[in-house]
C-alpha cells in the first residue's frame, strides 16, 4: 500500500509566506539603501546637502603666480581633489580687495568619486576616472587658471575672508567634516590691519576693528601652504607665529604650515 503524502501544516505555510514577504521587503530595502543620492547636474553635489566633507581653499593671489608657482598649485589641487570621498565638496575662493568680507568664488563642486576609491569587482576604474576628469577636475582647473594667471590684487584681506568662510551655512559645526587650506604668503594686508605697516603684531590687531569679529572655527582642520617668494618684506618666522596664535584663538586645529 502506498504511503500517504504528509500534508504541510498551516503553521508551515504561514512561516513560508512570512519568509517570502520579508525577503522581498529586504530586497527592496537593500536597493533603496544603495540607490545613489540625487545630485545637482551642474555642481554634482547632493541635493539633500549632506556633503560628507567640505574643503575650502583660499588662494591669495595678491602677487601674480609664475609658471613654477602654478605648477605646484595645480599639483596641490590635484592631490586635494583626489583625496575627496564621493560627493565631497571642494570650494575655491580668492580674497576680494574691493569688498574684503565677500571673497570671490572661483569654483565649488563635488567629486563624483575618484578611480582610487573604485571597487574593481563592481566598478570600472577607467570610466570613473573619465567621469572625475570631465565632470569635476576639468572645470576646477579651468576656473583656477582664469583666476590666477597674471592676476595682481592691491591687498590681502585674509582675516576678513576667513571670517566670512566661518559664517558659511555649508561650513558649520554638525555638518560635513571641515577643512580650510590657505595658499598664500600669509602676509595680511587690508585697511583695518596690515602687516606691512605694523608687522605681525597681535596687539595691533586687537586694537583694530577686526578684533570685534573673531571667527569661530572649532573643529576645522586648517593647513597653510606658503607661496614661496624671493624676498619677504616681513620676517616669515614672525608671520607663522602670528597665524598659529590667531588660529588657536578661533578654536581651529592648526595642523601644519608648509
Amino acid at each position: 500500500m502506498a504511503r500517504r503524502k504528509r500534508e504541510r501544516s498551516p503553521a508551515f505555510w504561514r512561516g513560508s509566506i512570512a519568509l517570502m514577504v520579508s525577503s522581498v521587503f529586504g530586497l527592496f530595502a537593500a536597493v533603496a539603501m544603495n540607490r545613489p543620492p540625487a545630485v545637482d547636474l551642474v555642481t554634482g553635489c547632493r541635493l539633500d546637502r549632506k556633503d560628507p566633507v567640505h574643503t575650502i581653499i583660499l588662494v591669495d593671489q595678491s602677487d601674480p603666480f609664475n609658471s613654477t608657482d602654478l605648477d605646484w598649485v595645480y599639483a596641490f589641487l590635484d592631490s586635494e581633489a583626489r583625496a575627496l570621498p564621493e560627493h565631497g565638496r571642494l570650494t575655491l575662493l580668492v580674497p576680494n580687495s574691493g569688498n574684503p568680507f565677500d571673497p570671490s568664488l572661483v569654483f565649488s563642486g563635488c567629486s563624483p568619486g575618484s578611480a582610487a576609491e573604485a571597487n574593481p569587482i563592481f566598478e570600472n576604474p577607467g570610466m570613473i576616472e573619465q567621469a572625475w576628469q570631465a565632470r569635476f577636475y576639468a572645470p576646477l582647473k579651468a576656473n583656477v587658471a582664469g583666476a590666477l594667471v597674471d592676476t595682481v590684487a592691491p591687498s590681502s584681506p585674509l582675516i576678513e575672508a576667513i571670517s566670512t568662510i566661518a559664517d558659511r551655512p555649508d561650513f558649520q559645526p554638525g555638518g560635513p567634516a571641515r577643512r580650510l587650506i590657505l595658499v598664500s604668503d600669509l602676509i595680511h594686508h587690508s585697511k583695518a590691519f596690515s602687516m606691512y605697516r605694523s608687522g605681525p603684531d597681535m596687539e595691533v590687531l586687537a586694537a583694530s576693528s577686526l578684533a570685534e569679529s573673531l571667527p569661530r572655527l572649532e573643529g576645522v582642520d586648517v593647513v597653510a601652504r606658503i607661496v614661496p617668494r624671493q624676498e619677504y618684506d616681513v620676517p616669515i618666522g614672525d608671520v607663522k607665529a602670528f597665524w598659529r596664535d590667531w588660529f588657536a584663538r578661533t578654536g581651529a586645529i592648526y595642523g601644519s604650515v608648509t
